[in-house]
């Protein structure tokens, strides 16, 4: 016993001179452990991730084919035997048809020298697509196509130039500057001088009142972590920028959002206020930039000392366009059915960047069905359709609905019974681990809309989410803040019912739909064959069933609501 305790404090004296190691004892090398000292594990991180953006995505696809690799899982079915199906004529390869016409329209955009491009609302590219849709109406046997011109109803911002340079830090060599690719203010921004102003950066994390207590921005240009809640539509950013901008913290000489959506250059967000509060972006010159970028930025800025500061260079040109010089318009096709009532599919054709998720695969979606009931025979359709493709959608949200409405208002008054409206379809939700970041077999959850909480739509909804194998998240959302009702209320003005499915998602308005493959077809074929499912199953209902046990859509907007207002209050 006495020579056990012997032992015992020798170790004890041995470790508290730092003369143990693993050879002196039988303690096994631990050969898992990443570092043993704070020190240590601070020194060896601190070069491993310092590379320009695309080094860095090079490297990390090294890295990590080394430890993963992708298996080719197949997307998750529909559960209704297709051969039992009478809309299995909708096919995944005819909506990815569709939507490459779209893909290439947009691309020629950003090919002939687009800062802001895609199919730009009121814009030679809209058009186009307008065009070819009125075409491939026709092309189906529909009688009834339409389009209707009109100009843009809101002046439109269009950026000239978003440019954002590091010309000196601690982490670059004398006279090396780096210049990043495709930086973009989306929104309208107060403008620099030609050539930009040069001024040192700071961070300021995610612009949270505590991270900005004692800094002093005066002259400064912040960085600033754009936080997707979930998507760019509602962020961090918003509440962010109005409180560095309102001038408390000094006068800041402009801002760039850093968004954290990974896999993605380019994302078009916001830092104005929702509902149209847009000219917030006015107060300061500001742009935006990818995660990959943002990172890089970042790492600059941790070996920023008082001597040698990060100066970067910002220059944001553009100018507002009037409608004079934005033509926009409504296509459409008018197809009868048995009764005067009329379901209105409506989707709009304008979009940033490619605009597949926002809103492209709805588009396809919209071809498919009008494709589909042009050959059903008169006594097998109850009920009409409108297939409706909108333009003029993005800048404020309501689009071409309202002149729809001017021209249409006796049948719209009359004989409308429900607008079923397919948005932001297809997003495949994405396994994120950090690192290891993949596709996965099921898409976001689709957020349900009945604008009266009408039993009987709901209940055809869930209906053809279980049959067609749909992820939908277990609520229902009853005050849209877009083109059917609350924050403009054409339909609503009308005792309309809007209903749907939407889903938004950290992907909303980015490049990640076509640059990541993220929106996936075999969904959207399951979500087309169940817009179709649920055209056929309101064959069996009047208006008046719609209506029964509903609701009123909140008088007071979701975009003025207490409820917007706490979670912007939790940035």
């Amino acid at each position: 016993m006495r020579r056990f305790a012997l032992k015992f404090a020798l170790c004890v004296l041995m470790l508290s001179q730092g003369g143990i190691t693993s050879a002196d004892t039988d303690i096994p090398e631990n050969k898992q452990a990443l570092a043993t000292s704070p020190q240590a594990l601070v020194k060896m991180l601190s070069d491993i991730a310092f590379l320009p953006p695309d080094e860095y995505a090079t490297k990390l696809k090294g890295e990590r084919d080394a430890h993963a690799f992708p298996i080719g899982l197949q997307q998750l079915p529909q559960y209704l035997a297709v051969s039992d199906d009478p809309r299995g004529d909708i096919s995944a390869a005819e909506l990815s048809e569709y939507a490459q016409v779209l893909i290439d329209i947009a691309q020629k955009s950003r090919d002939d020298g687009e800062v802001l491009w895609g199919r730009i609302q009121g814009t030679k590219y809209e058009r186009e697509a307008h065009q070819w849709i009125y075409q491939k109406l026709e092309s189906f046997g529909l009688e009834q196509v339409y389009h209707d011109p009109f100009p843009s109803q809101y002046p439109q911002w269009r950026p000239t130039v978003c440019s954002l340079t590091v010309t000196s830090a601690s982490g670059l060599s004398i006279d090396e500057t780096y210049r990043f690719e495709r930086p973009i203010t989306a929104f309208v921004s107060a403008t620099t001088p030609p050539g930009g102003i040069h001024a040192p950066m700071v961070y300021v994390g995610d612009g949270t009142a505590a991270e900005l207590q004692g800094r002093n921005l005066d002259g400064k240009i912040v960085l600033l972590r754009g936080r997707t809640q979930p998507g760019a539509l509602l962020s961090s950013a918003r509440t962010a920028y109005s409180r560095i901008a309102a001038g408390d913290y000094g006068q800041a000489a402009g801002v760039v959002v850093w968004w954290d959506v990974p896999n993605t250059q380019q994302v078009a967000g916001r830092v104005g206020a929702p509902g149209g509060g847009d000219d917030i972006g006015l107060a300061l010159p500001w742009t935006t930039i990818g995660n990959d970028a943002g990172l890089y930025l970042r790492k600059l800025l941790d070996r920023a000392t008082p001597e040698q500061a990060v100066m970067v260079n910002l220059e944001v040109q553009g100018r507002m366009e009037s409608g004079d010089e934005r033509i926009s318009g409504n296509t459409y096709a008018i197809l009868p059915g048995q009764s005067d009532q009329y379901i209105v599919i409506p989707t709009h054709v304008d979009g940033y960047f490619f605009g597949i998720h926002d809103n492209g695969s709805s588009i396809a979606l919209n071809l498919a069905l009008a494709r589909h009931y042009a050959k059903v025979p008169l006594e097998q359709r109850k009920h009409g359709i409108i297939f409706l493709f909108q333009g003029d959608h993005e800048v404020p949200g309501v689009g071409g609905t309202l002149p729809f409405i001017d021209k249409h208002r006796q049948l719209m008054t009359e004989n409308l019974l429900l607008v079923l409206r397919p948005e932001h379809l297809g997003m495949i939700r994405p396994m994120d681990e950090g690192t290891l970041f993949a596709r996965s077999n099921v898409a976001d959850p689709l957020m349900l809309l009945v604008t009266n909480r009408s039993p009987v739509l709901i209940d055809l909804f869930k209906d053809a989410a279980n049959k067609y194998g749909i992820s939908m998240g277990d609520l229902v959302y009853i005050d849209p803040a877009a083109d059917e009702a609350a924050f403009h209320i054409p339909y609503n003005d009308l005792n309309a019912i809007s209903s749907g499915w939407i889903q938004t998602g950290k992907f909303y308005h980015s490049t990640a739909d076509v640059d990541w493959g993220g929106v996936d077809f075999v969904q959207m074929e399951k979500l087309a064959r169940a817009h179709a499912f649920l055209i056929d199953q309101l064959s069996r209902y009047s208006k008046e069933d719609l209506h029964e046990g509903g609701m009123p859509v909140p008088e007071q907007s979701i975009y003025q609501s207490d409820l917007l207002k706490i979670l912007m209050g939790d940035h």
